[in-house]
């Protein structure tokens, strides 16, 4: 099984893959019925009311450690400052339980590889999507100029290419 399937979702990775499902409803059949995530992901300051509907169907939530061990965690993780809380939260909870996380945040991302478990992106997903023949190049090409054109740089470019995505690594 793919390491994402069992991941933890950050925000931005759930805003992306609702709207990567809204371009591609058939991509729902490549994730598992329920992703992990942090309650807080879905609150009114995190995503749109809208975005949080549609992805609280598809989210089982993941609790945070208890007070007392996430304290610990984030006292002892060197995290930049700049991370933001519910990022804080999305690491003490992937590194207390062990699982892998999924985020666009290369400071989050860099962070939870120091610590052992899995990291990676929506992009680095589609690509391994690609490679297991369960989606075309062409598909995948153009859900990320569809994301693109949202102004959502999944590849930080503004017009990408499957031969962009082929060579991608994240978070390096």
């Amino acid at each position: 099984m793919s390491w994402w399937k069992t991941a933890i979702y950050d925000t931005c990775s759930l805003i992306t893959l609702d709207k990567l499902l809204q371009e591609r409803r058939s991509l729902s059949r490549s994730f598992p019925k329920k992703l992990l995530a942090l309650e807080v992901s879905l609150s009114a300051d995190q995503m749109y009311e809208d975005t949080a509907d549609r992805m609280s169907e598809r989210v089982e939530i993941c609790e945070p450690p208890p007070l007392t061990e996430l304290a610990n965690l984030l006292a002892t993780s060197d995290l930049p400052k700049s991370l933001s809380d519910v990022d804080k939260l999305v690491f003490a909870t992937a590194i207390h339980a062990k699982i892998a996380v999924v985020t666009g945040d290369i400071r989050l991302a860099k962070a939870v590889r120091k610590r052992g478990p899995e990291v990676g992106n929506m992009a680095l997903i589609l690509k391994e999507l690609v490679e297991t023949k369960q989606l075309k190049s062409s598909v995948v090409e153009s859900l990320l100029q569809g994301l693109a054109d949202r102004k959502d740089y999944l590849l930080g470019i503004p017009n990408p290419k499957w031969s962009d995505l082929k060579d991608y690594t994240f978070p390096d």
